[in-house]
């Protein structure tokens, strides 16, 4: 009688030591050559810590953002619409104008970047941000 053998087939095998390896290459390859875009925020520059500047209240003007949207420039209800033109003819007075905008805790947010972006058309340079506390 004759006995056959049995071939053995080797089974297909994939070493799987360096995939550990070739997977963190391929995370800081990924990582180096890809570009990071920079969003354009507000273009505001802050002041040193401890930096304090003493102004004259009289080169302060009051920008009052209300909970309900409306704005008072100097405690008087004024449109948000005439706002660019009477900052245009206040700098036009006095150039070292600081504009102070105090938003209420509940107004918008847009509300607020619509008054400093009105601001912003009519070149004002010096604004600053107050909030106003909750009662």
């Amino acid at each position: 009688m004759i006995l056959k053998r049995k071939k053995t087939q080797p089974k297909a095998n994939i070493p799987t030591a360096s995939m550990g390896d070739i997977a963190f290459l391929l995370i800081i390859f990924f990582m180096v050559s890809t570009t990071f875009s920079n969003e354009m925020g507000l273009q505001i520059v802050l002041p040193e810590k401890g930096e304090e500047v003493k102004v004259k209240s009289k080169n302060i003007v009051h920008l009052y953002v209300d909970a309900d949207g409306s704005l008072r420039l100097e405690a008087e209800p004024f449109p948000v619409e005439e706002l660019t033109q009477k900052v245009k003819d206040l700098l036009a007075e006095n150039d070292s104008l600081i504009f102070s905008i105090k938003t209420h805790p509940d107004c918008p947010y847009q509300l607020m970047m619509n008054v400093f972006d009105k601001l912003k058309l009519a070149e004002a340079t010096r604004i600053s941000f107050v909030p106003l506390k909750r009662k």
